[in-house]
């Protein structure tokens, strides 16, 4: 099992959203080297949920449920 760390806006996708919707696809990533990363996480990884912004703090720690598949979009 590994840790991964995911940074998120609150303003655009809070860990409230996540509670909300018990679920996500982290989809509309850009960066190469996120990409890499995103690709290599597992299901049954832990993932330390990050708000940036004003908060700058892991608000959260989620469980990986699938493991990488290609960008829905």
């Amino acid at each position: 099992m590994a840790y991964w760390l995911f940074k998120e806006e609150p303003d655009h996708y809070s860990l409230d959203d996540l509670f909300r919707d018990k679920r996500t696809t982290w989809a509309g990533v850009e960066s190469n080297a996120a990409l890499k990363h995103l690709r290599a996480v597992k299901k049954g990884d832990h993932v330390f949920y990050y708000h940036t912004g004003k908060e700058k703090s892991v608000v959260g720690v989620m469980e990986v449920v699938k493991g990488a598949y290609p960008d829905p979009e």
